[in-house]
């Protein structure tokens, strides 16, 4: 039976809870209602300086950390059945780009099941398959449940025969020896191990403000954050793409859940709770990042909107208190940060710049902690985006990182956009749209 957790957006205790709360609130608003803002104001810095904490503390321990790459074939005698799971919907312009980028692979290919998952309307990306037809098998996913990538993924899964599934996007293009570190990895001898994750990043990092941030940003997530987490033993929010798992941990899990369009920041959680670790290797899948800010703000807001379903869901497990930490700082203090912060910077700038008496009493006696928080949460975080690239070399990309207030505007708007879709179409998967020009398949060739 597969996971279905976000299908019920709160529970009936969450439900109490809430009204609860608000009526609390309200109360206090109305008898208390500068008191009660300075709560609020306290509480986003506990949630940004928690944050920015974590992320330093795992950023700190890979630094600290010294690894050596293997040098020895990393399959050994044991070749496992990979299936690659491959969720499309309307990519006639790049299925047989992702098909060869697979089969380019050094992973033996009668080894290799490659999945091809199509909504039962798509017929123009199975039509347009030519002669990558024959090295892959197409799954048409039947009417009636969600229209969302999990649910095509557990259709997957129930028609695959590895032992090891793993998942690409259309746009992605994956490093030669991926495939055979992540069989490696998981081979290695940890019975725990369960989940790789591959590092991922752009190839058309250059083609916007907005590609280039992206770029920093990803660097710092999966060059640094996650591998932090990796070594720290805490979960891993997944990535979309390129993470394996073992088909045995995945039904244990029940696979993925239909309703979460960010199932995989979901099923990291979920395995991690199930008693299983999810580690990163050292193998880079590139992609190809939203240029523009309506198509960035489109993909961020369906990410934002999977974040906040998976945390309600994830506050009605029981965790550890490791796995909370992740989860308030990093999945569900991300929504809350980019819905408050606007309105207390502003207020706050407001406050500072002109002296406006009616905001003094929300603010007087807290100016150090925000000072702290600005200087310390904002301008750390600048510097951890200027440094992240610097691993892979790319040293051209680092300025960028102070156009950083900019990504952050970009954010709030994607987390409000993603507030109001969770109220009125939770489940709806807002797909993103890209556009695979001749410069960032170029560059996608030096990458």
């Amino acid at each position: 039976m597969f996971a279905a957790e976000a299908q019920r957006r709160f529970s009936d205790q969450q439900i109490t809870i809430g009204l609860c709360a608000m009526i609390l609130f309200a109360g206090w608003l109305v008898m208390a209602p500068i008191v009660t803002m300075r709560v609020l104001v306290l509480m986003n810095i506990l949630y940004a300086t928690g944050f920015f904490t974590l992320r330093f503390v795992a950023i700190t321990r890979v630094a600290l950390t010294q690894e050596t790459a293997a040098t020895h074939d990393p399959i050994g005698s044991a070749v496992p059945m990979v299936t690659i799971l491959c969720p499309l919907y309307r990519e006639a312009a790049s299925v047989n780009r992702l098909v060869a980028s697979i089969l380019r692979t050094n992973y033996p290919h009668d080894r290799l099941e490659i999945l091809i998952l199509l909504e039962e309307d798509d017929d123009e990306t199975e039509a347009s398959l030519g002669l990558c037809a024959s090295m892959v098998r197409v799954i048409r996913i039947p009417p009636g449940g969600p229209r969302t990538k999990p649910n095509a993924l557990n259709h997957g899964l129930e028609q695959s025969n590895g032992s090891i599934i793993g998942i690409y996007d259309a746009e992605d293009r994956p490093e030669p020896d991926q495939l055979r570190k992540v069989v490696a990895a998981l081979g290695g001898g940890d019975p725990k191990l369960a989940c790789v994750q591959a590092l991922l990043n752009y190839y058309n990092r250059s083609d916007s403000i907005i590609t280039r941030l992206f770029c920093l940003e990803y660097a710092l997530q999966f060059d640094w954050f996650l591998r932090g987490l990796d070594f720290l033993d805490l979960p891993l929010p997944l990535g979309g793409t390129s993470n394996f798992v073992t088909r045995q941990a995945l039904l244990s899990v029940g696979g993925w859940d239909a309703h979460n369009v960010t199932e995989d920041a979901d099923l990291g959680f979920r395995l991690y709770s199930a008693g299983f670790r999810t580690k990163t290797i050292d193998s880079t899948t590139y992609e190809e990042a939203t240029d523009t800010p309506r198509r960035w703000i489109q993909q961020r807001s369906r990410w934002l909107k999977g974040y906040l379903q998976t945390y309600l869901v994830q506050l009605r497990r029981r965790q550890s208190w490791r796995a909370s930490v992740v989860l308030h700082f990093a999945i569900g203090g991300v929504v809350i940060n980019a819905l408050i912060n606007p309105w207390m910077w502003m207020a706050f700038v407001v406050w500072a710049t002109t002296g406006a008496s009616h905001l003094s009493p929300l603010f007087a006696g807290i100016e150090t902690p925000l000072l702290l928080a600005f200087f310390i949460g904002n301008i750390g975080t600048a510097w951890l985006f200027i440094m992240a690239p610097t691993v892979r070399e790319w040293f051209t990309l680092a300025p960028s990182g102070l156009l950083l207030p900019v990504y952050w505007v970009l954010q709030s708007i994607a987390a409000y956009k993603a507030l109001y879709e969770f109220c009125v179409r939770p489940f709806y998967w807002d797909k993103t749209d890209h556009s695979e020009g001749e410069d960032s398949l170029r560059e996608a060739a030096h990458a």
